[in-house]
């Protein structure tokens, strides 16, 4: 039989995928394998996802026994079994994981039966989405729906009802996640399946209940106790207001996370429909900008495009499967200037990781995304820096019919009295937050890193104003810290993004602020915590240095210029 197996031989999990996939083929009739990465990172290599023909003589359930003694020697890898008619099916009915990770571009095996590949492709992605949606939120209602009754059962002291309602709430909210992020959900009743099922692929729902933490599995053990004894007349466990209370802010945590999961989800599935109609593309004519030029304006309803800046350094690349990762390489990385008629906040990130993939991670890219209406202010540092942009930086694209421009009667010219009065109250705040951040002398929690976060973003935000006139309508670390890598490698020297570590520390400091709502917050490793904390404090006192010299630097100009008028 005619068979296609897509592996590069600089793939980086070559080796064991062939292996793998040869196993598979050993036993069964596969039609179509796909490898494509999880929607969280630092998990494993990926998830492979085994797809088996309507021709096949054994059934799901048949090989589903001997597919996993396969699947137990190959730890790295997520594994997922389903037949074509599932598939189809759930890209019917918008589950956003097959459209995930059945596209051509994660193929990895396919035979000449195989009709899979092109499921994705077929899908309306506006009518797909909307139909996620609806069926997340009647999930998401559900679950909502069998907690209506929890503070009645509060307000009667009945324990047993009140941890019931909650089990059977967490249920349901597992169950939501399960299908978007696994393709299936599983009918147990035993919390402890479903976090070990949803865990293998999503760190954050793995630890719902730590494992490492005695009182969660004891609360873990009770919520099970309380539905074997509603449901099977066991024998009620020993309950109290205050487990109750524990176990509703775990379930209020874990709906949170579901939700901002199942938004990861929905963005990653507008990545990979973008990157559908825009395969992997080599650099022909060695100008990457007409690459990315073409990337963004394919992805994004653009205005004008424009190119203010780059860096160039020598890497090695771990962000392509079709690199080899030990190969050294130059990389350059781009700020641009995107002018569009509709902020679009959400799909940024997607296209610089587009980018990044497309063009094997020798290109990467800064966007700065602003409306057209966002030219017409008033005239100060930020209207100072769109000129310098439009006039000295690079045109890529612009829109013939209707191009944008800056209306102003002079030229715009920076503003150093405003300039210094925002850094002021970016010091004002800083100062009050660095005391907050010493209050407590506990050390290692996630409240003292995300004071950091919050320092540390205040001092960007007044370096970058001050070096380059520009306030940034985006506040994650990384974005902040490559803006500021613009004018001063600061940022790169104390907040390196090189090594799997530092990407850690970096997640780490990058903390989401649901965290602080929900569970424990003295869950920081002390290492982790002591390295973040001395690097916070030498970025500060030297930001605060770097803030002072460009200060003068700009006053003596101010000056000079004043005289010559």
């Amino acid at each position: 039989m005619y068979h296609n197996t897509l592996i590069t031989k600089d793939h980086p999990q070559q080796a064991e995928l062939e292996k793998v996939i040869e196993l598979i083929l050993a036993f069964s009739n596969t039609n179509t394998i796909y490898f494509s990465t999880h929607v969280e990172e630092d998990l494993n290599a990926g998830i492979l996802m085994v797809i088996i023909g309507e021709d096949s003589p054994h059934s799901w359930d048949d090989l589903n026994d001997n597919y996993w003694k396969v699947f137990e020697t190959f730890p790295q890898f997520s594994f997922r079994i389903f037949d074509s008619n599932w598939v189809k099916d759930e890209l019917k009915d918008g589950n956003p994981f097959f459209a995930m990770h059945c596209t051509k571009n994660s193929l990895v095996y396919s035979t000449e039966g195989s009709k899979e590949f092109n499921f994705v492709e077929s899908l309306k992605p506006k009518r797909f989405l909307k139909k996620a949606k609806s069926k997340f939120d009647s999930a998401d209602y559900s679950a909502f729906v069998l907690g209506i009754n929890l503070k009645y059962y509060q307000r009667r002291e009945d324990h047993l009802q009140a941890a019931y309602n909650i089990h059977q709430n967490i249920r349901w909210l597992f169950i939501a996640a399960e299908n978007f992020l696994t393709g299936e959900w599983l009918v147990e009743h035993d919390l402890k399946i479903h976090q070990r099922h949803v865990g293998m692929f999503s760190k954050e729902l793995a630890k719902t209940f730590n494992s490492e933490v005695d009182e969660d599995m004891q609360l873990l053990e009770l919520l099970n106790a309380a539905c074997y004894a509603v449901q099977s007349g066991y024998d009620i466990p020993e309950l109290s207001a205050e487990i109750i209370e524990l176990a509703e802010a775990k379930k209020e945590w874990l709906r949170s996370e579901v939700n901002r999961l199942f938004k990861e989800c929905t963005c990653r599935c507008r990545y990979e429909f973008a990157r559908s109609k825009n395969p992997l593309i080599t650099i022909e004519d060695g100008n990457p900008l007409k690459l990315i030029a073409k990337i963004i304006t394919d992805t994004i309803d653009t205005s004008a495009l424009y190119c203010f800046g780059k860096k160039t350094r020598n890497t090695s690349t771990e962000i392509s499967i079709l690199v080899d990762n030990s190969e050294k390489f130059e990389s350059t990385h781009y700020y641009l200037f995107l002018i569009v008629k509709q902020f679009q906040n959400d799909v940024l990130g997607n296209v610089a990781q587009m980018i990044k993939e497309q063009t094997g991670g020798r290109s990467t890219v800064t966007i700065l995304m602003h409306t057209k209406k966002s030219l017409h202010q008033k005239t100060g540092d930020q209207q100072h820096f769109f000129y310098q942009i439009l006039q000295r930086g690079t045109l890529l694209y612009q829109e013939t019919t209707n191009p944008p421009f800056l209306p102003f009667d002079e030229t715009p010219t920076r503003n150093l009295k405003s300039a210094k009065m925002y850094v002021m109250q970016r010091d004002r705040t800083k100062a009050f937050l660095m005391d907050a951040e010493g209050l407590d002398g506990g050390g290692a929690t996630k409240l003292h890193v995300y004071m950091m976060h919050l320092v540390i973003e205040q001092t960007c935000l007044g370096l970058i104003r001050l070096f380059l006139g520009y306030t940034p309508n985006q506040f994650a670390l990384q974005y902040l810290f490559e803006l500021c890598e613009y004018f001063s490698p600061l940022t790169a020297e104390i907040f390196p993004r090189v090594t799997k570590k530092d990407r850690e520390l970096l997640k780490i400091l990058s903390g989401h602020t649901n965290s602080l709502r929900y569970g424990f917050i003295d869950d920081v490793q002390y290492f982790d915590y002591e390295v973040l904390s001395n690097r916070y404090l030498e970025f500060v006192e030297r930001a605060d240095k770097l803030t002072a010299n460009e200060l003068v630097r700009l006053e003596k100009l101010n000056e000079t210029k004043n005289e010559n008028v």
